[in-house]
């Protein structure tokens, strides 16, 4: 992760101090809460090997670019 400068967190302080309105606030504090815990996702065995196949199949190009799976999911949901 990327070193924040000191001038960039105070002038983002500066914007939260100047917020009056409260929804907005709770979004802020929300994102806080998200980006302060450090959730560890606990894989099984299956789910591993799955990803790996994944990543096997993926490097001798036997995947779509997400483009490409977009549109395939738009035209399955729109039958």
């Amino acid at each position: 992760m990327a070193t924040v400068g000191a001038k960039y967190k105070t002038r983002l302080i500066d914007r939260i101090k100047s917020i009056n309105d409260r929804d907005i606030l709770d979004e802020v504090n929300r994102l806080l809460e998200v980006d302060i815990e450090e959730t560890v996702y606990q894989t099984t065995t299956e789910q591993k090997n799955e990803r790996e196949t994944a990543r096997t199949q993926m490097s001798s190009g036997q995947g779509v670019s997400s483009e490409i799976a977009d549109r395939e999911i738009d035209e399955w949901l729109s039958k």
